[in-house]
């Protein structure tokens, strides 16, 4: 009997009743149900030749989050905030956790989407995150595959940038070698000086050679831009020649009658000197490049405060502040002759723990404003003392008119948990209008403690 007569007669049972038609109910029932899917029911896809299966997916070996953390994770996830989810991933990794697998695939979709976030989320995606990576083109990057644009000599200058920018953190020589190879046969200048805008991504002594040919360079945009980086490198042959200058042109850090400094700079001197602009010329440009080409340990701070030519000299250490032991000094007393922008310039150019203790020190009568984008330079959780002080500039500076009675989101966002909570009661009297502020913070109140129950990761 044909499986269509089966299913015309069990239709008829149906229809009969299973007492009249003497017909058991469960096999009745198992027959309906199977010849239905039968009849009724699409054809299975035939395999073609060649597709390879989805592999099993391997078992974890790192240890899940807890409860408690993956709801945290999916509030943050909500809340669609960069510096949440970058801090939730390094409590994560701290604690050795990695993320449930159901919020996985959300993870690497944020991650596809927006490229800052991927060192963070590579954190906590452990074997079976980068297992699914492997199953989308737009998630490769969790696994390395497809995150490097191929470099194209006659691609856009854009794609060209991006492509040399992400080799060169992955094989910094390579790259080197490329651009050394290259920039002598480039005919335009544009082209020579995305060449040297390429090697800023982990800048060391070994791109000196490269920069210093590149100073040769007759375009102002490529002379420059070798400069500047130059300058950010020490113990380079620039910082050398600055230092002569300055031995022979200074004393006590004042200009010397007749001497170097009024004269006409020399050739060698010119090709020390930006071109682009009025910055670096005459006797206090020439001071400032020259204070910008040496590490401010150079100088007796005391003697350049006291120079009459104070202003140049201070704004040329300004731009080398990176390359001082400690900046804070330094800065201080920068911060007498430079605008706020500039400094935040000077600041931004430091790395991380360095910036913090500046921008404490130099920010003490700054408005709101220029508080508020300092501290949005500074990458968060800060330190608990970076929180207090911070706090306490905000709570003097006048709030302006459009954010009145509602605290700082940079300081509910990036300071210390510890510090926050215990000077709630503070902030809330200060600042009244907190409903927001108040609801993420209680999120990384949360988050601190669901890492911190050990036995609830």
């Amino acid at each position: 009997m044909s499986t269509e007569q089966r299913w015309q007669d069990t239709v008829q049972q149906l229809l009969v009743g299973t007492r009249r038609g003497n017909v058991d109910r469960d096999t009745l029932l198992a027959d309906c149900a199977a010849l239905g899917v039968a009849r009724f029911g699409a054809r299975l896809p035939q395999m073609p030749d060649g597709l390879v299966p989805v592999p099993l997916a391997p078992p974890e070996n790192a240890q899940i989050a807890g409860e408690s953390a993956r709801n945290v994770l999916s509030q943050v996830l909500g809340w669609d905030d960069e510096a949440l989810l970058t801090e939730w991933c390094a409590a994560a990794s701290r604690a050795k956790v990695v993320a449930a697998h159901a919020q996985l695939p959300q993870l690497l979709a944020l991650g596809g989407a927006r490229p800052t976030l991927r060192p963070a989320i590579r954190l906590v995606l452990g074997a079976r995150g980068q297992w699914l990576a492997l199953l989308s083109k737009d998630w490769a990057w969790a696994v390395g595959i497809n995150e490097q644009e191929p470099y194209d000599p006659d691609a856009p200058a854009g794609k060209r940038l991006t492509a040399l920018r992400q080799w060169r953190r992955t094989d910094q020589g390579a790259v080197r070698a490329l651009v050394a190879e290259r920039f002598p046969e480039e005919r335009r200048a544009t082209d020579r000086q995305l060449l040297i805008n390429a090697l800023e991504v982990g800048l060391t002594i070994e791109d000196e050679p490269i920069l210093e040919a590149a100073l040769d360079d007759r375009a102002a945009g490529v002379h420059d831009h070798a400069l500047r980086l130059l300058r950010k490198l020490p113990g380079t042959a620039l910082a050398q020649r600055a230092e002569r200058r300055l031995w022979d042109g200074l004393r006590e850090a004042d200009v010397i009658p007749d001497g170097r400094f009024e004269l006409e700079p020399d050739a060698a001197e010119q090709r020390d000197l930006l071109h682009d602009g009025n910055a670096e010329t005459g006797i206090a440009g020439r001071l400032r490049a020259a204070a910008a080409s040496v590490p401010p340990e150079f100088w007796e701070l005391e003697q350049v405060v006291a120079s009459p030519w104070a202003k140049p000299l201070l704004q040329g250490i300004a731009d080398a502040l990176p390359l001082a032991g400690d900046p804070v000094p330094w800065a201080l007393a920068a911060a007498e002759v430079l605008t706020g922008m500039a400094l935040l310039d000077a600041i931004d150019s430091l790395p991380a723990r360095s910036a913090a203790e500046v921008l404490v020190a130099v920010s003490h009568d700054w408005k709101y404003d220029l508080l508020d984008h300092g501290c949005s330079q500074l990458p968060g959780p800060w330190s608990a003392a970076t929180t207090e002080a911070l706090l306490e500039r905000f709570v003097v500076a006048v709030t302006p008119g459009w954010r009145t009675g509602r605290p700082p989101p940079v300081l509910l966002t990036r300071g210390d948990v510890g510090v926050l909570t215990e000077q709630w009661p503070r902030i809330a009297e200060r600042w009244p209008e907190h409903t927001n502020e108040q609801a993420v913070l209680h999120l990384r109140v949360q988050l601190r403690d669901a890492f911190d129950r050990r036995g609830d990761q």
